[in-house]
């Protein structure tokens, strides 16, 4: 399949500029001890290792095995869960960790200064590198028409990854005009700690908004997105038959897989033919759009349901 085939090799390029970001950041963190850069090159990590399991996910997903026909794409929502879990649980570690440190110097007045300069040169690598491998995913994206959503979750933790080595990059700035008898000379000890969770609060969100999303995949609730929504119903209702009215359209989606139930109610006068040409036109428009795509039409004559097809 070309779109999964655009996927994994994009997910390839995403793991091999993750660990080169990752290798610079524990190396500079080794040096400077800043927990904000520990927090980014952890983040990093996570991508790498993630990475290869979202490619294995993505080979797997569509393959339709004895007591699994319509394929393993539940793996897609599962991944997405568990990596959410992780990076959360991440986020919510090191900013214990940062508290716990400026606790410590402002009860004691002792504390590890900052070196600013390792830390700035590092924030410019780091950018220049995550703004390459967000453009990566996002234009790998673009070549599934965005119905990859390993590549959406992807670009999007890539996003907050290129946040934090810039907002790193400002404190190290900072810092360098900041002199030991200044009144904000706390900075030069607990800058990291002010830092880490100002953007552990803007972006705790988005691993939150994608867990809530997996649940829902996972439980079969019908999408959230409204843009998918119009498409398919325009789609549908273009394309409705002479003598058939299409009493209701439900959409699900595991990963990049999408499933349309559509119910059709025949009026007095209807023909078989018609309908079955309309199925067939909706099935390739779908197919065009969203590629992964199962359709699944029942016929409802109020007193009986009869599945006519996938």
């Amino acid at each position: 399949m070309k779109v999964k085939n655009t996927e994994q090799r994009t997910l390839t390029i995403g793991i091999i500029i993750n660990l080169l970001m990752s290798i610079t950041g524990l190396a500079i963190f080794s040096v400077t001890h800043l927990q904000a850069l520990f927090l980014d090159a952890s983040f990093v990590l996570i991508e790498v290792i993630s990475g290869i399991i979202a490619i294995t996910i993505s080979k797997v997903s569509q393959n339709k095995i004895r007591g699994f026909p319509k394929g393993l794409f539940n793996l897609e929502p599962i991944y997405i869960f568990l990596k959410s879990i992780l990076v959360i649980t991440l986020m919510g570690l090191t900013t214990w960790n940062v508290s716990l440190r400026a606790y410590h110097y402002f009860a004691t007045g002792e504390g590890t200064r900052i070196s600013a300069v390792p830390v700035l040169a590092y924030s410019i690598a780091m950018v220049s590198l995550g703004f390459c491998l967000l453009k990566v995913y996002r234009h790998g994206n673009a070549n599934t028409n965005g119905t990859s959503e390993l590549l959406s979750v992807e670009s999007k933790n890539s996003f907050i990854d290129v946040a934090l080595s810039a907002g790193i990059g400002v404190v190290a700035i900072g810092l360098m005009f900041i002199s030991a008898r200044s009144p904000l000379s706390f900075l030069l000890y607990t800058g990291d700690f002010f830092i880490t969770v100002t953007l552990v609060i803007l972006f705790i969100n988005q691993p939150i908004g994608y867990m809530k999303q997996a649940i829902r995949e996972i439980l079969d609730g019908t999408i959230s997105s409204n843009t998918i929504q119009h498409q398919i119903k325009k789609i549908v209702t273009d394309n409705i038959p002479d003598g058939w009215k299409f009493n209701n359209i439900l959409a699900f989606k595991k990963g990049m897989h999408l499933q349309v139930d559509i119910y059709c109610v025949p009026k007095e006068s209807f023909s078989v033919f018609g309908l079955y040409k309309s199925i067939r036109t909706i099935k390739e428009r779908l197919i065009s759009i969203f590629k992964l795509v199962d359709v699944n039409f029942v016929i409802d004559d109020q007193s009986r349901s009869i599945d006519v097809g996938k």
